[in-house]
């Protein structure tokens, strides 16, 4: 994956790229994207550790679950060299002024999204990569969607035979079950769930037998 075109990082929580203003809401969650302003759940520090590890890597098509208001599809979309980018949520209806800036930006072949789609849903999940991508492998997935065990789970089990040989299958926030915060501990988020690296501890022992 590498730039195609420059991003001014302004600060950790505000970047530009293409004139179009991101910025990220890790706090209240409740920002809108707008037509000049896309809001982002990720901030400046995690998108160029992505760019950084995968500057080595062919990027052709990045499949994207949970995407809130759209930010981070937008963002590969418009800054990076990856052929396609599709992605989905289960928030319906999408923000309505993505079709917009799509279209603005010049990127309706490049980004696909879908609203209204649980990452769980095999035959809606499969149905997106087939429209989408035709019998064209998965370079890059990355589930940033619910983060709940048994969620993650079924949409590996969906997603993961599309993956290319060598490419990279990316699950964001295993470890909320053992970060020392009382919005964990306490069950304030996630409260009743198994915890999200019981998912990884099996991907281990599967890969110990099937590398």
């Amino acid at each position: 994956m590498q730039l195609c075109k420059p991003v001014d990082w302004i600060s950790e929580k505000k970047f530009v790229v293409d004139g179009l203003e991101f910025g990220s809401d890790l706090g209240s969650y409740k920002e809108v994207t707008t037509a000049d302003r896309v809001v982002i759940l990720k901030d400046a520090r995690l998108l160029r550790q992505y760019l950084d590890f995968l500057a080595p890597h062919a990027t052709g098509n990045i499949f994207e679950l949970g995407i809130w208001q759209g930010g981070s599809p937008l963002f590969y979309g418009l800054a990076t060299d990856a052929r396609k980018v599709v992605a989905l949520d289960i928030a319906n209806p999408a923000p309505p002024v993505l079709d917009e800036i799509i279209r603005r930006h010049g990127i309706d072949d490049k980004v696909k999204l879908h609203f209204g789609v649980s990452q769980d849903d095999r035959r809606a999940v499969r149905e997106i990569i087939a429209g989408d991508l035709g019998d064209e492998p998965i370079d890059i997935v990355i589930d940033d969607a619910s983060h709940q065990y048994g969620f993650t789970r079924r949409s590996f089990e969906i997603v993961f035979p599309r993956l290319r040989p060598g490419g990279f299958y990316i699950i964001e926030d295993w470890q909320w079950a053992h970060i020392d915060s009382p919005v964990y501990q306490e069950g304030l988020n996630f409260g009743g769930e198994p915890a999200l690296s019981n998912f990884i501890f099996e991907l281990l022992i599967a890969y110990g037998g099937h590398p």
